[in-house]
């Protein structure tokens, strides 16, 4: 059996990003990301199984760097704080991996090309993001308690924001950041 060579498994993991931000998720194929990559299609093969397989290894990949390592805030800070810490952790990661982001996004609008195991978590919802809400909820300081509604009015739109001006290569401002952050806050927590 071969041996597994990095520097052919990231050239195929960035070749995927390129392959699905210029032609979408349903124009990927493991013979185009062979070609994009460099390699021959027999090596695609020794790291990923079919093109869901690595779709999946990617999108767990992804959302562990964009979702998951966002750390949880302190709990001696007030609740909207804590919420405005995760909302910058958020966007530092999608600013720092507009490929990534996209990516990601596309599956989560398209989970059918992921492993049936995984088509039922695409949410924007991470570990520090729902300790917040969690939090908050307990405080009762939520207008709402239904989830969904809460990633509805922060994250996605946070999410929206970055990739929107990831294509057009300009990158979102302070204030912007800022201001969606406050209106998120005006959204989803009690005065």
């Amino acid at each position: 059996m071969r041996k597994r060579d990095e520097k052919k498994l990231i050239a195929l993991e960035q070749a995927a990003f390129d392959l699905v931000q210029e032609n979408g998720i349903s124009q990927l194929s493991i013979s185009k990301l062979a070609k994009r990559a460099g390699v021959s299609v027999a090596t695609a093969y020794i790291y990923f199984e079919n093109k869901s397989d690595l779709l999946g290894h990617l999108y767990q990949s992804v959302r562990e760097q964009l979702i998951d390592d966002v750390p949880t805030p302190a709990e001696n800070v007030a609740v909207t704080e804590q919420f405005a810490q995760v909302m910058r952790g958020y966007a530092q990661n999608f600013a720092q991996a507009p490929k990534e982001l996209n990516f990601m996004a596309a599956l989560a609008a398209n989970p059918e090309y992921l492993p049936e195991a995984m088509q039922t978590d695409t949410t924007l919802l991470g570990p520090a993001m729902l300790t917040v809400i969690k939090r908050a909820y307990l405080q009762k300081q939520l207008m709402t308690d239904n989830v969904d509604l809460i990633v509805a009015q922060a994250l996605e739109p946070l999410q929206w924001l970055y990739q929107a001006r990831a294509q057009h290569q300009v990158k979102v401002q302070t204030i912007e950041l800022d201001e969606l952050i406050a209106m998120a806050t005006r959204a989803i927590f009690k005065s």
